[in-house]
């Protein structure tokens, strides 16, 4: 398994999956939140903002914002 980025907020592990296309998948993101179930979940693409059930896509541009 394979996590980019993993930060500490207010006790909280929070993976990040960063993605330079707007190919989406993130196999090791999604195992990650199926045996850790963290509060959060990060992905940074080319792809537009998108909130789903277990993550949140946030465009590159727009990294600042998180």
């Amino acid at each position: 398994m394979e996590i980019d980025f993993l930060i500490q907020e207010k006790g909280n592990v929070i993976p990040i999956e960063v993605k330079a296309e707007e190919n989406l998948r993130a196999r090791s993101l999604r195992q990650f939140a199926m045996d850790y179930s963290p509060k959060d979940a990060y992905r940074l693409s080319m792809s537009n903002y998108r909130k789903e059930e277990w993550i949140t896509n946030i465009p590159l541009y727009a990294i600042e914002q998180l």
